[in-house]
């Protein structure tokens, strides 16, 4: 594919490779499905101002803060070319974020247990793109994909143990949509309380 996501025309290059195939390292989710979609939170960035330069979204419970700033455009194809449709994508002319970056880290305001959001290069070819995701500095998942710049942005989402950095290392600059996210249910009183107790009787029977 000749261009770009921020060019005026879209050509074909009949060398283009299509968006490759996610690399399963735990619990990744491919795609947005029904059953994501239900259980998670989007942030929603419509409000935003177009071409705004954003450190941070966020809904009110949730922030993500970003290590380089990103612009808001969209929706699709209004200051960002292309994008994918379902089932690839939740919808095929979402608004986006640019990462003028090859490399963003996301800090999340809260530990999550699902945390995903769609990803498109910013070149019309195919791109390599992983994304990790950690509790502080622990790695806990890493999740890679070859995604295609020419209408071809997929999902990079995880569930599981829970996490509060993001981090995205590409081999070019890219634009993310739907972020979304699950909070990790915090710990139940009882259950910290029984853990309290039992603590004090071992406590006292080794005295």
């Amino acid at each position: 594919m000749v261009g770009t996501n921020l060019g005026t025309s879209v050509e074909w290059d009949h060398a283009a490779q299509s968006g490759g195939e996610l690399s399963i390292l735990a619990t990744p989710i491919d795609n947005p499905d029904a059953e994501y979609l239900a259980e998670t939170t989007k942030i929603d960035i419509s409000g935003l101002p177009f071409g705004s330069t954003q450190n941070s979204i966020t809904d009110g419970i949730l922030t993500v803060s970003f290590s380089t700033p990103v612009e808001k455009y969209g929706p699709v194809p209004d200051g960002w070319l292309t994008w994918s449709s379902p089932p690839f994508s939740e919808d095929p002319n979402p608004y986006v974020l640019r990462a003028d970056t090859t490399n963003l880290v996301l800090d999340l305001s809260e530990y999550v247990t699902i945390f995903g959001f769609e990803l498109e290069p910013f070149p019309f070819s195919a791109e390599t793109f992983i994304v990790e995701f950690y509790d502080n500095d622990e790695l806990i998942e890493s999740i890679t994909r070859v995604v295609n710049g020419n209408s071809g942005a997929r999902l990079f989402a995880r569930e599981g143990d829970p996490i509060n950095r993001v981090v995205i290392t590409g081999s070019s600059n890219f634009a993310i949509a739907q972020v979304r996210y699950q909070l990790a249910s915090p710990i139940p009183f009882w259950t910290t309380l029984a853990a309290l107790v039992l603590i004090v009787i071992l406590a006292l029977i080794l005295l």
